[in-house]
């Protein structure tokens, strides 16, 4: 395998995610590559990746999608919710931050995973072209997708089952009315929806349905927050958890 031209076909969209994903767990040479980069640039005392003119959206926004985190791992935004910082390529890729999925499955996975694999690298080969697809899927997903439902399972549930059920061959408005329709059916609430302290953690039943939303209670003189869903398949009752 060359691993650097396997890195750049997946970027220039030559492959699937789904099948990039799958050598990059089973092929340790390209997390090793990736890796490289990291160490190479420590060891010449860099302190910050080379920013690429791109973002999600289109505009000419200078980022480096946050893979500067590598190299000052104590800067990482994720500490303040008690998850440990990004301190290796692997975790950067396959860790789950704020609570939202890097399941390359959903649009939220798989624009973090593209992001972050292209922002690191850029820093070996600028000529790199950006593939917008990824980006204009999470566009959309943000579009159709209600905010207490974007991140976790309940995102990767809509990804998986229910956009895929109406395909970008319909008519635009026909399209976002039928999908925001289609969500709201699975995700029922006996008592309004979850004001979420932190991203959507709307849980699945152990039958792989969205479960129902009973309610919250506050707890530790405000400093958390429990949300309660009742799994239809058993009755049980599932409890998230989410600090302030």
């Amino acid at each position: 395998m060359d691993v650097r031209e396997t890195i750049a076909a997946f970027l220039r969209g030559e492959m699937d995610i789904i099948s990039f994903r799958r050598l990059y767990d089973e092929n340790p040479e390209i997390n090793d590559f990736l890796q490289g980069i990291v160490d190479d640039a420590k060891a010449k005392g860099v302190t910050e990746f080379l920013k690429h003119p791109s973002n999600p959206f289109g505009e000419i926004v200078e980022s480096d999608s946050g893979i500067s985190h590598l190299l000052n791992p104590e800067a990482f935004e994720g500490v303040r919710y008690g998850n440990s910082p990004y301190d290796s390529v692997r975790k950067m890729l396959t860790y789950e931050f704020r609570m939202s999925t890097h399941d390359v499955r959903g649009a939220t996975g798989a624009e973090s995973f593209y992001s972050e694999l292209y922002a690191l690298y850029y820093q070996v080969d600028q000529s790199i072209p950006w593939d917008r697809k990824y980006f204009d899927a999470f566009g959309f997903a943000l579009d159709m997708i209600p905010e207490y439902l974007m991140g976790g399972e309940s995102e990767l549930y809509i990804n998986t089952h229910i956009l895929p059920l109406y395909p970008d061959t319909m008519k635009k408005t026909e399209r976002k009315k039928a999908i925001k329709a289609a969500i709201k059916e699975p995700f029922r609430s006996d008592k309004g929806r979850p004001q979420w302290i932190q991203s959507g953690e709307w849980p699945l039943g152990k039958d792989g349905k969205p479960a129902v939303y009973t309610g919250s209670k506050s707890l530790r003189g405000g400093e958390a927050k429990h949300y309660f869903f009742r799994d239809e398949s058993d009755g049980s009752i599932i409890t998230v958890e989410q600090f302030y």
